[in-house]
């Protein structure tokens, strides 16, 4: 199996990132023809908190347990805002929005999923924790450049969210993309 843990967001958000992405495509497509480029849809939108990557089933069912207990954290507002691209420098790979109001109580999050996942032997990853909303992969660049491709559209808002619990999701990997299973939610 293939985990993640994520928060999920609102569907007004999804919404909103949704028609940004068309918006993003269509300027893609015009800068940048030859460029390939995987555009998140707005079933597959969420902020992951944490990788943990292809387990076996003895692993996931500690995994789960592990995450089983609520957080404690209180339930907070995640603001989505400003889109960037990485790296900073060269041909985009990733295009992301970014976490505002509510973003240290995900780092929060994320050092409390990390503690309980180095109890079952899933070591914490070597860089830090930057918390985003993915809207597309970059395959191949094409000459797309993330100076052109975000004119007018970086200081954009998404919306918020209220994050009420974190989701232990299964990536379910196909030719036709990835599809997310939602295996336990635990609440804030």
């Amino acid at each position: 199996m293939r985990l993640f843990v994520a928060v999920e967001i609102a569907p007004a958000v999804a919404a909103a990132a949704a028609t940004l992405i068309e918006r993003l495509r269509d300027r893609a497509s015009r800068l940048a023809p030859l460029s390939r480029i995987t555009w998140m849809t707005a079933d597959r939108l969420h902020v992951t908190v944490r990788f943990i990557g292809h387990v076996d089933a003895d692993r996931a069912d500690a995994v789960s347990q592990a995450l089983a207990p609520p957080l404690a954290l209180d339930a907070f507002d995640l603001t989505v805002a400003g889109i960037g691209t990485f790296p900073r420098k060269g041909p985009p790979r990733v295009v992301w929005s970014a976490m505002a109001d509510g973003r240290e109580l995900l780092l929060a999050i994320e050092q409390r999923v990390s503690e309980r996942l180095a109890r079952v032997g899933i070591v914490a990853e070597e860089r830090p924790y930057n918390p985003h909303l993915t809207l597309a992969r970059i395959r191949e660049a094409g000459g797309l450049r993330s100076a052109a491709l975000l004119e007018a559209v970086a200081e954009t808002v998404l919306g918020a969210t209220t994050v009420e619990a974190i989701t232990l999701f299964e990536s379910r990997l196909s030719p036709k993309g990835p599809t997310y299973v939602p295996l336990q939610r635990t609440s804030l």
